[in-house]
């Protein structure tokens, strides 16, 4: 049995009654209570068979009682309600007569007018501003995106060996957060049409019209402005020439190329790096070497965070535009994600060498790279052996291990999101000469 919505690819409601379809040998049959049986004979002819839901307000009878015709209206159905002899002296449009129902045109600006009146009417209250104009904003920003960027700021100026100024710290923080929310902001407002063809993203406040492309440039342009303008007043030019150069290389140069190369995403990764050096600069000389172990480790924790994530979702990605390894190269975008999971151990045991921590973080922070590498691991060793050409010619084992990939997948991109703030925060719970007055009673505590 089939439903009688098989037989057309409109998502218009067509059919009021309960009908279905039986194909046979001789043709297609088409059944309704109270009605006999009718043949349509196919001819080799192409049926769209989209499901869609029809209901009917004609007679059932009229509409087969010539069976080429109503064969044609099967193959036919469309959207188009506009009659092809519009008058145009009264500007109205007639329901097209060959359509198998009754069609009431809509006057489009009538409608809208109507819900400018239905909204107006609304009461304004706190929550209704909040919904409709403080929320969609709040999300141009990405907020937990925007969350992390903030913290790995601060974390990297905590580690920083100078001592750290509360007015400097507020500044950092403030403007790291504006500089993040404006590139994004950015970000979404160029990306509408292909966020939209995401489930992911198709809930962004542009995407849902909530607020427009130009609003949110104008409001990036606003944000990233003060930002900028905090960490130069604030702090220093040099973290504030960070922070610039950071929204337009997220903004413009990744937002970009994410629709053209795989590159996109190490491009990505060294935005992701910028922040630690913004909150080491506020503090301390990027001479250090510690600065840059530091921002290599928010740099190579990129990749097996979101090559894990873009794996689920691959042909989202695709479907929407977006060049990613992910779909273009699976092998590639897991041996990346073990690479990198793997260059984390050096790097910080590197902290520990230049004298950021003292020499026991090198062991905290393998046990907590260890249990990300395992899982990037299982998640590369399981692409290997999916693309071998024993699994591709065989579907059902390809598929098996398509399914166990996914879950390796998912299972590093959650270890990744643990992982990270485990390394920092032992980096801070180990920084050097942190507990030195607990093994030294005649020193005098100093601010660290």
């Amino acid at each position: 049995m089939l439903s009688i919505h098989m037989l057309c690819g409109s998502s218009t409601p067509i059919l009021r009654h309960p009908i279905c379809v039986r194909t046979t040998a001789h043709g297609l049959y088409v059944l309704r209570r109270g009605i006999s049986t009718s043949i349509i004979r196919s001819n080799n002819a192409h049926v769209n068979t989209a499901p869609v839901e029809f209901q009917s307000n004609r007679s059932i009878r009229n509409m087969l009682s010539n069976k080429e015709k109503a064969l044609e209206m099967a193959i036919r159905c469309t959207d188009d309600i506009t009659d092809p002899e519009e008058n145009s002296t009264t500007k109205t449009v007639a329901a097209n007569v060959s359509l198998p129902f009754e069609v009431k045109p809509l006057d489009a600006s009538a409608r809208k007018l109507q819900r400018k009146k239905h909204k107006a009417a609304q009461p304004v209250t706190f929550k209704s501003i909040k919904k409709q104009v403080v929320d969609p904003y709040v999300q141009l920003t990405k907020p937990r995106l925007t969350i992390l960027v903030m913290l790995s700021a601060i974390c990297s100026y905590a580690l920083s060996p100078n001592a750290a100024s509360v007015s400097q710290l507020l500044s950092l923080t403030v403007g790291t957060t504006l500089c993040s929310g404006a590139a994004n902001a950015i970000n979404m407002g160029r990306e509408p049409e292909f966020d939209r063809q995401m489930t992911r993203t198709q809930t962004r406040p542009v995407v849902t019209g909530l607020v427009t492309s130009k609003q949110a440039f104008e409001f990036a342009s606003i944000i990233g402005s003060i930002g900028v303008s905090t960490l130069y007043i604030g702090v220093n030019p040099l973290v504030a020439a960070l922070g610039a150069a950071n929204i337009g290389l997220y903004a413009w140069t990744y937002t970009s190329l994410k629709r053209k190369h795989i590159i996109n995403t190490w491009i990505g990764a060294i935005v992701g790096a910028i922040p630690p050096l913004m909150g080491w600069a506020a503090a301390s000389s990027l001479t250090d070497p510690g600065a840059w172990c530091l921002a290599s480790l928010l740099y190579a924790w990129q990749f097996p965070h979101f090559n894990a994530l873009s794996h689920n979702i691959k042909n989202e990605y695709k479907n929407a535009g977006y060049v990613m390894t992910a779909w273009k190269n699976p092998k590639l975008n897991a041996r990346v994600a073990l690479r990198y999971s793997l260059l984390m151990f050096p790097l910080c045991i590197g902290l520990a060498y230049f004298g950021v921590t003292d020499p026991f973080y090198a062991i905290d922070s393998s046990i907590a790279n260890a249990w990300l590498a395992y899982w990037a691991f299982k998640f590369y060793w399981q692409q290997r052996k999916n693309y071998t050409k024993a699994i591709l010619e065989n579907k059902e084992l390809f598929n098996k291990g398509m399914h166990q990939s996914n879950i390796f997948a998912r299972k590093t991109m959650l270890t990744s999101v643990m992982q990270l703030p485990a390394v920092l925060l032992l980096a801070i719970f180990h920084k050097k000469d942190r507990w030195k007055w607990l093994f030294n009673k005649d020193a005098k505590l100093k601010p660290v």
